[in-house]
């Protein structure tokens, strides 16, 4: 691989001098080319978030069939999303053991491309469900968790950090994609009462089409780079891990003999156990996982640490628009709180690694308590309620980096997509309990 021959001229040339790279994101471990990639394909896969600055344009155009439709029946698809989601991520971690991390990411990624795509034919709120809210979360979930268990193989130490660095593609790509459709639907900035007039709303097709087609691009580029490391780079990996660049010979402690198994290519069946050594965390499979309680306990806290956020994020624009904003501001202020989103997927990523799960998400959660007592008081104040808004988002996003990072650490990496469609079940779970108790 290209890139490890560059890895190995550059590890030379710094420990000629027998020292250590003065900072481990100075070594060019491919598991930064891989949390990029994610990164990117994350941008795509995170336009759910989309969802509060299309959805007035969506409704508008379901209205044009049924005039009877109105926001309440067109968050269903809002709500089918993260459902199917869950769905997705066993799915993806099974097709991923078997046939590596791009041809799954493909796959998934496809999948999610095709729905938003068909969504410009929907002309009820059923079909808009099935396209814009299953398939699209099916596909996301295969896809989901593929740059991320890739990752985690290249860099088992710094789980936070990817976590951090691919899921805030997930938020700054609903930031980019909300202008998108935006300039596509309404350019002229018109504002809805609370429904836009057909001029408006007569152009949802052409955007989701528009979309469907640039997501693909986004996500394909992204997945081809995702590759798993071989016998050699394990065996670096270990090197680097236990004895740093200076020292170079072959440890000789039982566990560093241990025997390396090769592979790790693509198209061929993963089997971590000569990753293990470096995590020195157990291996966990679904049965296991469901076993445990503190599966269960993560699985409630990800559904009452999410639920405040998602309620934001889905209706911010319905409430700014009822108060007299217009939807230019409201667009600007999805866009900012979406690049806060990203935000706080990287600040809670790296506050994981740096000072654990339990206080970083002590944090979100009463920050998360605060800034949502302030929501509904500020909606007649612009500037405040950007400011709530985007405070909220970024505390929401927080979860998205923490809870894969600590479900990888509790369970191990192998059957962390698994074992986090579980955990994520809860964000999927209260998704749906809000529209109930609504």
């Amino acid at each position: 691989m290209s890139v490890k021959v560059i890895e190995r001229v550059l590890n030379n040339s710094k420990c000629s001098s027998g020292s250590k790279p003065s900072s481990p994101i100075l070594s060019l471990n491919y598991g930064w080319v891989v949390a990029f990639a994610g990164f990117f394909m994350h941008l795509a896969l995170g336009t759910m978030y989309c969802w509060g600055t299309f959805t007035p344009y969506i409704t508008s155009y379901l209205r044009k069939f049924d005039p009877s439709i109105t926001y309440n029946d067109t968050i269903l698809a809002l709500l089918a999303a993260p459902a199917a989601q869950t769905i997705g991520f066993p799915i993806g971690g099974m097709i991923e053991q078997k046939l590596g991390p791009r041809i799954t990411s493909l796959l998934g990624s496809w999948i999610m491309c095709l729905g938003v795509f068909l969504s410009a034919f929907a002309t009820s709120v059923s079909s808009l469900v099935f396209f814009y809210g299953v398939i699209y979360g099916l596909g996301m979930g295969i896809a989901y968790m593929c740059p991320l268990k890739c990752g985690y193989r290249w860099m088992p130490k710094r789980k936070g950090i990817i976590s951090g660095i691919v899921v805030t593609g997930f938020g700054l790509g609903g930031a980019a994609f909300n202008i998108v459709g935006a300039t596509i639907c309404n350019p002229e900035n018109k504002t809805g009462t609370p429904y836009f007039e057909d001029d408006v709303a007569s152009r949802v097709p052409t955007m989701l089409m528009i979309l469907g087609g640039i997501y693909a691009v986004c996500t394909t580029l992204g997945a081809m780079v995702l590759v798993d490391p071989t016998e050699s780079d394990i065996r670096e990996l270990r090197l680097e891990a236990s004895y740093g660049c200076g020292q170079r010979e072959e440890p000789q402690d039982e566990e560093m003999q241990q025997p390396l198994k090769p592979k790790l290519h693509p198209s061929s069946p993963i089997d971590s156990s000569s990753l293990s050594s470096i995590s020195g965390k157990p291996k966990g499979g679904m049965y296991e996982t469901l076993m445990d309680p503190r599966a269960a306990l993560l699985f409630a806290m990800m559904g009452l640490t999410t639920s405040s956020g998602l309620l934001v994020v889905g209706t911010y624009k319905t409430v700014g628009t009822s108060s007299g904003v217009s939807d230019q501001v409201l667009t600007l202020v999805g866009s900012l709180s979406l690049c806060f989103n990203g935000l706080g997927r990287i600040l809670y990523g790296s506050l994981c690694d740096n000072i654990g799960f339990k206080t970083s998400l002590i944090i979100d959660f009463f920050s998360q308590f605060v800034i949502g007592l302030l929501f509904m008081m500020t909606t007649s104040m612009p500037v405040a309620f950007t400011v709530v808004v985007c405070l909220m988002v970024m505390n929401y996003g927080g979860n998205f980096s923490m809870y894969p990072t600590v479900t990888a650490e509790m369970f191990g990496t192998e059957s962390v997509a698994s074992n986090y469609g579980f955990v994520f079940a809860g964000f999927a779970t209260s998704s749906i309990l809000l529209k109930i108790c609504k």
